[in-house]
């Protein structure tokens, strides 16, 4: 595959516990291997990077946050607002100088906004989880749409975290979402990772490689 051609965007998304980190940590390393010269911007969202919004979010989320409010005393749907916060700061701050210039780099996401719509469908109807989202939408409206990778999966990779009827009940929301992208005209290529992880990794390169 000639060099130039990979993607700049790409984003994984699907429901915790389908193989989303790892996918996106292997493609990291094929982008390095085959571009040394490029900045590859990874994150996974609200954010992995210590000092940001993102990342303090995140132990806020999983209530390893020092001196924050108790987890359960916030609202649900407040708590995604923290997210929505967290993404405008990383989008404005990296990703936009990154993708607006055409000399940039790629970005490779670790999730992206479905997954705050999923989240907050328990709560919502699917009209207020997306006007909550919109003050993140309006700014990735901005730039280049992305290549998005949908991971699906029977049973999730994490039973510790999630179970059974979670996961059902998560993935659903997921497929209202993409659902609803698709009907906009938005390609979503869907890979369902029920195999080896060498037989997902043989389907995302073959996916990769088409988007010449």
């Amino acid at each position: 595959m000639p060099q130039s051609n990979l993607p700049r965007f790409v984003i994984f998304e699907g429901v915790d516990g389908t193989g989303k980190t790892s996918l996106s940590r292997a493609l990291v390393a094929y982008y390095r291997e085959r571009r040394p010269e490029m900045t590859v911007f990874h994150d996974a969202f609200p954010g992995a990077r210590p000092g940001t919004l993102g990342e303090w979010v995140y132990r806020f989320h999983h209530g390893t946050a020092r001196d924050a409010p108790k987890l359960d005393g916030i609202d649900p749907v407040a708590r995604q607002l923290l997210h929505v916060a967290a993404h405008v700061d990383t989008i404005r701050s990296q990703i936009m100088p990154i993708l607006t210039n055409p000399e940039g780099g790629t970005v490779i996401l670790d999730r992206y906004w479905w997954s705050t719509y999923a989240y907050s469908r328990p709560y919502l109807s699917p009209e207020q989880a997306l006007a909550i989202i919109e003050p993140e939408r309006v700014f990735w409206r901005e730039m280049q749409p992305p290549v998005a990778v949908y991971l699906t999966r029977q049973r999730t990779l994490k039973p510790d975290e999630l179970d059974q009827p979670h996961h059902q009940q998560l993935a659903a929301y997921y497929g209202e979402i993409v659902a609803q992208e698709r009907a906009t005209g938005m390609v979503i290529h869907e890979i369902a990772n029920n195999g080896t992880f060498e037989e997902l990794w043989q389907q995302l390169v073959s996916l990769i490689e088409k988007q010449r």
